[in-house]
């Protein structure tokens, strides 16, 4: 039979094994609800940042509708000049000719 020594270690064998297993049952479940806290700072990091280049893009293509109306402005009064700058260089040529002709114009 067994001694109340035998006994009494085994007893605090299976205790101490025991409590071993809740404690790194304990350890566990505080660093997973620590690593839940660290995704969800990470993740409300990355939705905040999204947010702000979602609003950045939004500016830019705001400048970028202004910019190409502006665009559109300069190139047709680009166009006008061009006209009037050929219409001008036309008359002048004909003056030109005048001049040379003696003042008679030719039809």
């Amino acid at each position: 039979m067994m001694s109340t020594t035998e006994i009494t270690l085994t007893f605090i064998s299976v205790l101490g094994t025991i409590s071993s297993i809740v404690f790194a049952f304990l350890a566990f479940k505080r660093n997973s609800h620590s690593d839940t806290k660290e995704i969800g700072r990470e993740s409300g990091t990355v939705i905040s940042d999204l947010g702000y280049i979602k609003s950045s893009i939004e500016r830019i293509e705001k400048r970028l509708d202004l910019t190409d109306s502006k665009f559109d402005g300069i190139s047709t009064r680009l166009a006008r000049v061009e006209e009037s700058t050929a219409s001008a260089h036309k008359r002048l040529d004909e003056h030109i000719i005048v001049k040379r002709s003696g003042g008679k114009k030719d039809e």
